[in-house]
């Protein structure tokens, strides 16, 4: 499937890195959504005080004789393209036992991992995270805006639950999540061809989950602001980095790859 001549995108990723990978894991999710329906796309660098949710990834769609939608979210973006006969549905081949495995692994990442993130990159590693997504505020005021940024995120992790854990125990549960992604890739990776793409549920074909899951290994193997995970990604979990560096090889060889 390609872009309809009529259709235009443009995705904002907060940076102007063109050729580069973003440190949101939830962009090169969108990205790789949309790769995987043969979307062309254009990139912008707006942030989330430009979006319509606060968060990026966001999209501007723009088709021949329609206002201009605005899209954001990375889940109901792909439902909104789908709905619109622009996407694949990369799950209608799926049994209920199947969609509902699909669901848990991007909730165990999504709502989950995403908090152990928050916490390693905004709060432990505070100040390279401010360096990073908020490069284009001249200093001082940029030191001002990161004060604040981070004790917005202790609050919210300390709300949501995740700022009360210590630091060894967030370790364990991070592990535990990244053992079972690892697990799954190993299964699927042991039916592959050398250098084929294999897929988080086994099957011929990727799933939504498996935007998901690629999204979140590639956001770890390049922020810098994550030490902890990334070691843990690249020492532990052999086929999730096999996994990242087969699909990058297909469907990103445009991009620089992470060393």
């Amino acid at each position: 499937m390609a872009t309809s001549p009529q259709a235009q995108l443009l995705i904002h990723r907060g940076a102007d890195r063109p050729g580069r990978y973003v440190w949101s894991p939830f962009v090169t999710k969108v990205e790789f959504r949309l790769r995987l329906s043969g979307l062309s796309y254009a990139c912008g660098a707006e942030g989330p005080a430009s979006a319509p949710r606060g968060k990026i990834p966001w999209i501007e769609l723009s088709m021949a004789g329609h206002e201009l939608d605005v899209l954001s979210d990375s889940s109901l973006i792909s439902k909104v393209l789908i709905k619109k006969g622009l996407a694949l549905d990369l799950n209608a081949h799926l049994t209920v036992k199947e969609r509902g495995q699909d669901l848990a692994i991007r909730a165990m990442l999504e709502e989950k991992l995403f908090f152990y993130n928050v916490r390693e990159r905004w709060v432990d590693n505070a100040t390279t995270m401010r360096d990073y997504s908020m490069a284009k505020i001249p200093m001082p005021a940029r030191i001002a805006a990161g004060e604040q940024a981070y004790r917005v995120n202790v609050q919210k992790l300390h709300d949501q639950g995740t700022g009360r854990f210590t630091d060894d125990e967030i370790h364990g549960l991070r592990e535990e999540i990244w053992e079972s992604v690892n697990a799954f890739l190993e299964h699927s990776q042991r039916a592959a061809k050398p250098d084929e793409c294999f897929w988080v549920l086994g099957s011929d074909k990727p799933t939504e989950a498996d935007t998901t899951v690629y999204g979140f290994i590639v956001s770890t193997l390049i922020a810098d602001s994550g030490p902890l995970s990334k070691q843990l990604v690249q020492a532990e979990c052999p086929a999730a980095v096999e996994y990242a560096t087969r699909v990058h090889r297909q469907y990103f060889a445009d991009y620089d790859m992470w060393s």
